[in-house]
């Protein structure tokens, strides 16, 4: 249980910085960092997105209002940290904000510095292991893009968890949804890894190998769209979301 200091603390490192949603103090020698009550939810757009094509990446998200979200954030984070799985352990939850310890370094930037080197490579591994290991104990993330992995300790650990789904969604496409994030955010950066083998570690450690053939599946479902995007002249005008997407159904093609 915080103390009284390090609730005033907290407090006035709250009130020194009000256009922040996401920053960090310090108390007696240690970091922490406070996140800020903000709603949550998709549009319109996304909902007739996702009505319309059904696709797991287009899930939309609840909306929920900035306490909302605060509680689900915070909630899921000590459940999380009550299974055994690596998140920031939440130190204080107020109407606010909520205070969690840091939680190590980027894996993002450790991966672009390193690029191909042993390090990395391990990562990679550790990284979809990692988040199989999430799965196998019927739990998802929800955000699960590269920029929400951090390094800490010599274990890989999860961030930002604020995104909730409606209880009618299949914990399969949820689960589908967070490596289908994964691969994307991985290949619209161009990080040098094997895709097939990274998809098998993920597998080996999620116990999900229905994944791979849904993963074919998508890659039949887009051959038209594929054949249109090559078009040289629509290819230089395509946003680098859309590149990506393509290189992305490239890799899954070789598994």
């Amino acid at each position: 249980m915080p103390n009284i200091e390090f609730e005033k603390a907290a407090r006035e490192a709250a009130r020194t910085a009000p256009g922040k949603e996401v920053f960090p103090f310090d108390f007696e020698g240690k970091r922490y960092w406070i996140k800020r009550a903000r709603p949550t939810g998709s549009n319109l757009l996304h909902h007739a997105a996702w009505r319309a094509t059904k696709l797991p990446l287009l899930v939309p998200a609840v909306r929920q209002s900035a306490s909302e979200a605060l509680r689900h954030e915070s909630s899921k984070l000590r459940r999380l940290a009550d299974r055994g799985i690596c998140v920031p352990a939440v130190e204080l939850v107020t109407e606010e904000y909520f205070v969690m310890e840091d939680n190590g370094t980027s894996l993002r930037k450790i991966l672009r510095e390193g690029r191909e080197d042993d390090l990395s490579r391990q990562l990679y591994r550790e990284l979809f292991e990692t988040l199989g290991r999430l799965h196998s104990i019927g739990e998802y993330h929800g955000g699960s893009q590269l920029r929400n992995f951090n390094y800490r300790g010599g274990n890989i650990a999860f961030l930002d968890f604020e995104e909730k789904f409606p209880e009618s969604i299949p914990l399969k496409i949820l689960q589908f949804r967070d490596l289908f994030l994964l691969l994307f955010s991985l290949v619209k950066d161009r990080h040098p890894l094997d895709y097939s083998e990274a998809i098998g570690h993920y597998v080996r450690s999620s116990g999900n190998d229905w994944v791979v053939d849904e993963l074919k599946k998508l890659t039949e479902k887009t051959r038209a769209l594929e054949a249109l995007v090559r078009f040289p002249p629509l290819w230089k005008i395509l946003d680098k979301d859309s590149k990506a997407t393509y290189r992305m159904i490239q890799e899954i093609r070789k598994i």
